[in-house]
């Protein structure tokens, strides 16, 4: 199989038809866009706002986890202990 009569469509960044193709297969990785470096570089509102809520949801979630642990925890202890006094 050959590819001698394949068209290639050259662009800004060099990729070709059948590269388009392999990257919608997943068969080969995404470009990513390089990265802002120097005095342009800066975190944009939105990505900062992301990170706010999701660190709280990370936080609420492991504050409602332990809370129900230690409650479990009291709960079953009081339990034995009366089932042990009485």
């Amino acid at each position: 199989m050959t590819l001698a009569h394949a068209q290639f469509r050259f662009g800004d960044d060099d990729t070709s038809i059948v590269m388009d193709s392999l990257r919608v297969l997943g068969l080969v990785r995404k470009r990513v866009d390089r990265p802002v470096v120097g005095r342009k570089a800066y975190t944009r509102w939105w990505e900062r706002l992301r990170a706010i809520i999701v660190l709280s949801a990370i936080v609420v979630a492991l504050g409602v986890g332990l809370a129900a642990v230690v409650g479990i925890t009291v709960l079953s202890l009081g339990f034995l202990l009366e089932q042990a006094i009485s």
